[in-house]
Protein backbone atom coordinates (compact mmCIF):
# COMPACT_ATOMS: atom_id res chain seq x y z
CA UNK A 1 0.00 0.00 0.00
CA UNK A 2 2.91 2.37 -0.10
CA UNK A 3 1.80 3.91 -3.35
CA UNK A 4 -1.92 4.86 -1.86
CA UNK A 5 -0.46 6.17 1.41
CA UNK A 6 1.58 8.72 -0.62
CA UNK A 7 -1.01 9.76 -2.40
CA UNK A 8 -2.71 10.41 0.94
CA UNK A 9 0.18 12.12 2.37
CA UNK A 10 0.21 14.48 -1.39
CA UNK A 11 -3.46 15.24 -1.05
CA UNK A 12 -2.87 16.22 2.99
CA UNK A 13 0.10 18.21 1.87
CA UNK A 14 -1.44 19.79 -1.09
CA UNK A 15 -4.55 20.98 1.34
CA UNK A 16 -2.70 22.04 4.40
CA UNK A 17 0.27 24.05 1.79
CA UNK A 18 -2.78 25.99 0.37
CA UNK A 19 -4.37 26.87 3.52
CA UNK A 20 -0.71 28.12 4.21
CA UNK A 21 0.05 29.95 1.41
CA UNK A 22 -3.29 31.25 0.15
CA UNK A 23 -3.36 34.05 3.26
CA UNK A 24 0.10 35.05 2.60
CA UNK A 25 -0.76 35.98 -1.14
CA UNK A 26 -3.67 37.49 -0.26
CA UNK A 27 -1.96 39.75 2.13
CA UNK A 28 1.05 40.61 -0.27
CA UNK A 29 -1.77 41.29 -2.71
CA UNK A 30 -3.70 43.64 -0.58
CA UNK A 31 -0.03 45.35 1.15
CA UNK A 32 1.42 48.78 1.01
CA UNK A 33 4.75 47.76 1.00
CA UNK A 34 6.40 48.65 -2.31
CA UNK A 35 8.56 45.47 -2.68
CA UNK A 36 5.21 43.77 -3.38
CA UNK A 37 4.04 46.30 -5.91
CA UNK A 38 4.17 43.55 -8.28
CA UNK A 39 0.77 41.82 -7.18
CA UNK A 40 -1.56 44.53 -7.31
CA UNK A 41 -2.43 43.56 -10.62
CA UNK A 42 -4.61 40.91 -8.27
CA UNK A 43 -6.59 42.91 -5.94
CA UNK A 44 -9.84 43.51 -8.38
CA UNK A 45 -10.13 39.81 -7.32
CA UNK A 46 -10.91 40.03 -3.75
CA UNK A 47 -12.69 36.38 -3.73
CA UNK A 48 -10.57 34.41 -1.10
CA UNK A 49 -12.01 31.21 -2.13
CA UNK A 50 -10.17 32.10 -5.83
CA UNK A 51 -6.81 32.58 -3.84
CA UNK A 52 -6.90 29.32 -2.38
CA UNK A 53 -8.01 27.50 -5.14
CA UNK A 54 -4.99 28.80 -7.22
CA UNK A 55 -2.70 28.16 -4.82
CA UNK A 56 -3.73 24.77 -4.62
CA UNK A 57 -3.83 24.32 -7.85
CA UNK A 58 -0.52 25.35 -8.37
CA UNK A 59 0.77 22.77 -5.63
CA UNK A 60 -0.71 19.69 -6.69
CA UNK A 61 1.04 20.30 -9.99
CA UNK A 62 4.32 21.46 -8.23
CA UNK A 63 4.06 18.66 -6.10
CA UNK A 64 3.60 16.21 -8.80
CA UNK A 65 7.44 15.88 -9.17
CA UNK A 66 7.55 14.87 -5.21
CA UNK A 67 5.29 12.29 -5.63
CA UNK A 68 6.92 10.61 -9.06
CA UNK A 69 9.65 10.80 -7.16
CA UNK A 70 8.44 8.70 -3.59
CA UNK A 71 6.73 6.27 -5.98
CA UNK A 72 9.47 6.02 -8.52
CA UNK A 73 7.74 6.47 -11.99
CA UNK A 74 10.27 6.02 -14.25
CA UNK A 75 9.07 7.58 -17.57
CA UNK A 76 5.83 9.94 -18.69
CA UNK A 77 4.55 6.46 -20.31
CA UNK A 78 3.23 5.74 -16.95
CA UNK A 79 0.81 8.16 -16.67
CA UNK A 80 -0.59 7.28 -20.27
CA UNK A 81 1.76 10.08 -22.20
CA UNK A 82 2.77 7.36 -24.47
CA UNK A 83 4.32 8.52 -27.97
CA UNK A 84 1.91 10.63 -30.19
CA UNK A 85 1.96 9.20 -33.27
CA UNK A 86 0.10 5.76 -33.87
CA UNK A 87 -2.14 6.94 -30.87
CA UNK A 88 -3.62 10.39 -32.20
CA UNK A 89 -6.76 8.45 -33.38
CA UNK A 90 -8.32 7.70 -29.57
CA UNK A 91 -8.30 11.45 -29.30
CA UNK A 92 -10.45 12.27 -31.74
CA UNK A 93 -12.39 9.29 -31.21
CA UNK A 94 -12.70 10.85 -27.39
CA UNK A 95 -13.73 14.30 -28.65
CA UNK A 96 -16.65 12.16 -30.60
CA UNK A 97 -17.52 10.35 -27.60
CA UNK A 98 -17.16 13.31 -25.01
CA UNK A 99 -19.62 15.46 -27.53
CA UNK A 100 -22.24 12.92 -28.58
CA UNK A 101 -23.14 11.99 -25.15
CA UNK A 102 -23.61 15.03 -23.46
CA UNK A 103 -24.90 16.83 -27.07
CA UNK A 104 -27.73 13.72 -26.99
CA UNK A 105 -28.69 14.65 -23.05
CA UNK A 106 -29.01 18.30 -23.75
CA UNK A 107 -31.32 17.32 -26.69
CA UNK A 108 -33.43 15.62 -24.38
CA UNK A 109 -33.27 18.91 -22.64
CA UNK A 110 -34.59 20.78 -25.70
CA UNK A 111 -37.46 18.37 -26.56
CA UNK A 112 -38.85 18.09 -23.18
CA UNK A 113 -39.27 21.86 -22.76
CA UNK A 114 -36.14 21.91 -19.95
CA UNK A 115 -34.34 24.00 -21.96
CA UNK A 116 -34.78 26.92 -24.51
CA UNK A 117 -32.51 27.95 -26.93
CA UNK A 118 -31.40 31.79 -26.29
CA UNK A 119 -32.14 34.53 -28.25
CA UNK A 120 -29.77 37.60 -27.18
CA UNK A 121 -26.74 36.32 -28.96
CA UNK A 122 -24.40 38.82 -30.14
CA UNK A 123 -22.05 37.65 -32.81
CA UNK A 124 -18.91 38.72 -31.11
CA UNK A 125 -19.90 36.52 -27.98
CA UNK A 126 -19.27 33.85 -30.34
CA UNK A 127 -15.65 34.65 -30.97
CA UNK A 128 -15.40 35.19 -26.91
CA UNK A 129 -17.43 31.44 -26.03
CA UNK A 130 -15.06 29.57 -28.84
CA UNK A 131 -11.67 30.82 -27.23
CA UNK A 132 -12.45 30.50 -23.84
CA UNK A 133 -14.33 26.75 -24.42
CA UNK A 134 -11.43 25.51 -26.52
CA UNK A 135 -9.08 26.71 -23.96
CA UNK A 136 -10.85 25.54 -21.25
CA UNK A 137 -10.96 21.93 -23.00
CA UNK A 138 -7.18 21.51 -23.58
CA UNK A 139 -5.90 22.76 -20.22
CA UNK A 140 -8.25 21.11 -18.08
CA UNK A 141 -8.49 18.06 -20.05
CA UNK A 142 -4.89 17.60 -20.14
CA UNK A 143 -4.63 19.06 -16.43
CA UNK A 144 -7.12 16.92 -15.13
CA UNK A 145 -6.98 13.54 -16.84
CA UNK A 146 -2.42 14.03 -16.17
CA UNK A 147 -3.96 14.08 -12.17
CA UNK A 148 -6.33 12.33 -11.86
CA UNK A 149 -6.17 9.58 -14.26
CA UNK A 150 -2.33 9.37 -15.04
CA UNK A 151 -1.00 10.04 -11.25
CA UNK A 152 -4.27 8.88 -8.88
CA UNK A 153 -5.67 6.44 -10.93
CA UNK A 154 -2.37 5.06 -12.41
CA UNK A 155 -0.75 4.80 -8.36
CA UNK A 156 -3.86 3.40 -6.84
CA UNK A 157 -3.70 0.62 -9.70
CA UNK A 158 -0.36 -0.65 -8.12
CA UNK A 159 -2.07 -1.63 -4.83
CA UNK A 160 -5.04 -3.11 -5.66
CA UNK A 161 -7.43 -4.02 -8.86
CA UNK A 162 -7.78 -2.08 -11.61
CA UNK A 163 -11.49 -1.42 -11.22
CA UNK A 164 -11.04 -1.04 -7.36
CA UNK A 165 -8.71 2.10 -7.93
CA UNK A 166 -11.14 3.41 -10.91
CA UNK A 167 -13.73 3.47 -7.97
CA UNK A 168 -11.41 4.94 -5.30
CA UNK A 169 -9.96 7.60 -7.96
CA UNK A 170 -13.69 8.50 -9.21
CA UNK A 171 -14.92 9.10 -5.95
CA UNK A 172 -11.67 11.52 -5.09
CA UNK A 173 -12.51 13.54 -8.76
CA UNK A 174 -16.27 13.68 -7.70
CA UNK A 175 -15.83 15.27 -4.66
CA UNK A 176 -12.87 17.94 -4.93
CA UNK A 177 -15.86 19.28 -7.83
CA UNK A 178 -18.25 20.23 -4.28
CA UNK A 179 -14.86 22.56 -3.28
CA UNK A 180 -16.86 25.52 -4.56
CA UNK A 181 -18.36 28.05 -2.35
CA UNK A 182 -17.38 32.08 -2.34
CA UNK A 183 -18.19 32.55 0.97
CA UNK A 184 -17.49 36.52 2.35
CA UNK A 185 -14.68 36.90 4.74
CA UNK A 186 -14.10 39.97 6.43
CA UNK A 187 -10.92 39.91 7.83
CA UNK A 188 -8.34 37.32 6.63
CA UNK A 189 -5.31 35.97 9.16
CA UNK A 190 -2.26 33.55 9.03
CA UNK A 191 -4.99 30.62 9.95
CA UNK A 192 -7.91 32.03 7.46
CA UNK A 193 -6.90 29.06 4.97
CA UNK A 194 -7.86 26.33 7.93
CA UNK A 195 -10.84 28.28 9.71
CA UNK A 196 -12.06 29.37 6.14
CA UNK A 197 -12.05 26.06 4.45
CA UNK A 198 -15.34 24.62 5.80
CA UNK A 199 -17.18 27.93 4.20
CA UNK A 200 -15.80 26.47 0.45
CA UNK A 201 -17.41 23.29 1.14
CA UNK A 202 -20.81 22.98 -1.18
CA UNK A 203 -23.51 24.19 0.19
CA UNK A 204 -25.13 20.74 0.28
CA UNK A 205 -28.23 21.82 2.16
CA UNK A 206 -29.69 24.32 -0.36
CA UNK A 207 -28.93 22.19 -3.29
CA UNK A 208 -31.46 19.33 -4.50
CA UNK A 209 -29.62 18.83 -7.25
CA UNK A 210 -25.77 17.58 -5.75
CA UNK A 211 -27.17 14.24 -5.71
CA UNK A 212 -27.57 13.92 -9.22
CA UNK A 213 -24.28 15.83 -10.04
CA UNK A 214 -21.98 13.99 -7.62
CA UNK A 215 -23.56 10.50 -9.25
CA UNK A 216 -22.58 11.55 -12.43
CA UNK A 217 -19.33 12.71 -11.74
CA UNK A 218 -18.47 9.58 -10.11
CA UNK A 219 -19.71 8.16 -13.26
CA UNK A 220 -17.31 10.18 -15.30
CA UNK A 221 -14.18 9.64 -13.21
CA UNK A 222 -14.98 5.73 -14.01
CA UNK A 223 -15.59 6.32 -16.97
CA UNK A 224 -12.41 8.28 -17.59
CA UNK A 225 -10.56 5.78 -15.50
CA UNK A 226 -11.79 2.85 -17.86
CA UNK A 227 -11.05 4.15 -20.75
CA UNK A 228 -7.00 4.80 -19.89
CA UNK A 229 -7.27 1.32 -18.21
CA UNK A 230 -8.22 0.13 -22.12
CA UNK A 231 -6.35 2.08 -24.26
CA UNK A 232 -3.34 1.71 -22.19
CA UNK A 233 -2.93 6.09 -23.19
CA UNK A 234 -4.09 9.00 -21.87
CA UNK A 235 -5.34 10.00 -24.74
CA UNK A 236 -9.02 9.01 -25.43
CA UNK A 237 -9.54 10.06 -22.24
CA UNK A 238 -8.47 13.96 -22.51
CA UNK A 239 -10.86 13.58 -25.72
CA UNK A 240 -13.56 12.25 -23.94
CA UNK A 241 -13.24 14.88 -21.25
CA UNK A 242 -12.36 17.36 -23.88
CA UNK A 243 -15.49 16.53 -25.31
CA UNK A 244 -17.61 16.96 -22.39
CA UNK A 245 -16.48 20.22 -21.39
CA UNK A 246 -17.50 21.21 -24.80
CA UNK A 247 -20.66 20.14 -25.18
CA UNK A 248 -21.37 21.47 -21.45
CA UNK A 249 -19.63 25.21 -21.87
CA UNK A 250 -21.82 25.10 -26.05
CA UNK A 251 -25.32 23.78 -23.79
CA UNK A 252 -24.72 26.44 -21.42
CA UNK A 253 -24.02 29.28 -24.09
CA UNK A 254 -26.85 28.56 -26.66
CA UNK A 255 -29.83 27.73 -23.98
CA UNK A 256 -31.08 28.45 -20.75
CA UNK A 257 -33.06 26.55 -18.38
CA UNK A 258 -37.05 26.85 -17.58
CA UNK A 259 -37.45 23.72 -16.19
CA UNK A 260 -35.08 23.26 -13.17
CA UNK A 261 -36.59 19.79 -11.91
CA UNK A 262 -33.80 17.66 -10.39
CA UNK A 263 -34.55 15.28 -13.74
CA UNK A 264 -33.17 18.13 -15.93
CA UNK A 265 -30.24 19.87 -13.68
CA UNK A 266 -30.25 23.87 -13.10
CA UNK A 267 -26.85 25.45 -14.34
CA UNK A 268 -25.48 22.61 -16.41
CA UNK A 269 -26.84 19.56 -18.39
CA UNK A 270 -24.48 17.22 -16.09
CA UNK A 271 -26.30 18.23 -13.10
CA UNK A 272 -29.85 16.36 -13.64
CA UNK A 273 -30.41 12.85 -13.13
CA UNK A 274 -30.98 12.95 -16.86
CA UNK A 275 -27.27 12.37 -17.37
CA UNK A 276 -27.45 9.77 -14.94
CA UNK A 277 -28.53 6.57 -17.37
CA UNK A 278 -26.31 7.23 -20.04
CA UNK A 279 -23.09 7.62 -18.34
CA UNK A 280 -24.23 5.01 -16.70
CA UNK A 281 -24.39 2.22 -19.10
CA UNK A 282 -21.22 4.10 -20.57
CA UNK A 283 -19.16 3.32 -17.58
CA UNK A 284 -20.88 -0.43 -17.05
CA UNK A 285 -19.61 -1.11 -20.68
CA UNK A 286 -16.25 0.10 -20.35
CA UNK A 287 -15.73 -1.52 -16.95
CA UNK A 288 -17.11 -4.59 -17.23
CA UNK A 289 -16.86 -5.68 -20.76
CA UNK A 290 -14.05 -7.90 -22.13
CA UNK A 291 -10.33 -5.65 -21.91
CA UNK A 292 -8.73 -5.16 -24.98
CA UNK A 293 -5.69 -3.43 -24.32
CA UNK A 294 -3.18 -2.75 -26.40
CA UNK A 295 -0.62 -3.65 -24.19
CA UNK A 296 2.51 -2.98 -27.39
CA UNK A 297 1.67 0.20 -27.43
CA UNK A 298 2.49 1.07 -23.91
CA UNK A 299 5.93 0.05 -24.46
CA UNK A 300 6.77 3.53 -26.88
CA UNK A 301 7.90 7.05 -24.93
CA UNK A 302 6.87 10.27 -25.57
Amino acid sequence: MRNTIAILIYIIGAFSGAALIAPIVWMGVFSDEPLLSFLNFLEPHDDFHRYFNRCLLLLSLSGIWILWRITQIRSWQELGWVKFKGNCRPLGHGILIGLASLTAVAALTLIFDAREFRNDIQHSEWIHHGINTLGAAILIGIMEETLFRGMLFGLLKRDMNWRTAAAISALIYASVHFIDQKPTIDTISWSSGFTAFPQFIHDFKNDPHWPAYYSNMILAGLILAGVFQRTGNIYCSIGIHAGWIIALKTNGFLTHPINTHVLWGKDRTSDGWVATPLLGIMAWYILYTNERRPESKTNQTV
